[in-house]
């Protein structure tokens, strides 16, 4: 079987452009002080988020990701490949922000993860 065709070659390929994509935002969020909200504000600090490396190729890994993501629905059942493919993104963009953010997460969160991947287990399986 090609990687093109492999469900979890794609699946995982796209979490981890998913996964940087979501962490790289982050980054030139912070470092450009973010998106206030304030309309008089807005065109500068998009022109800010434009101008940011780590937008813009936080930007170009979601685009990559979708697109893996398309090939990935193409032949998959959608209630089979979305709950795997959140989880996944979930837990592994919680350890990524553990260790590139330095975000600290409860144990309530840890539990929650530990849940959701018991259900990946028997969604993987059926």
């Amino acid at each position: 079987m090609s990687f093109f065709q492999n469900f979890y070659a794609l699946l995982l390929t796209s979490v981890t452009f998913n996964v940087t994509a979501n962490i790289l935002l982050k980054k030139g969020v912070l470092s450009f002080g973010g998106l206030s909200g304030n309309l008089t504000k807005l065109f500068i600090e998009i022109s800010k988020a434009a101008a940011n490396p780590f937008i813009l190729i936080g930007l170009g890994l979601y685009g990559l990701s979708f697109l893996i993501w398309l090939r990935v629905l193409t032949f998959n059942d959608l209630s089979r490949a979305y709950p795997i493919f959140a989880t996944i993104v979930f837990m592994f963009t919680t350890i990524g922000s553990i260790k590139f953010l330095n975000e600290d997460i409860s144990i309530l969160r840890i539990v929650g993860i530990a849940v959701m991947l018991l259900g990946i287990f028997i969604v993987a399986r059926s």
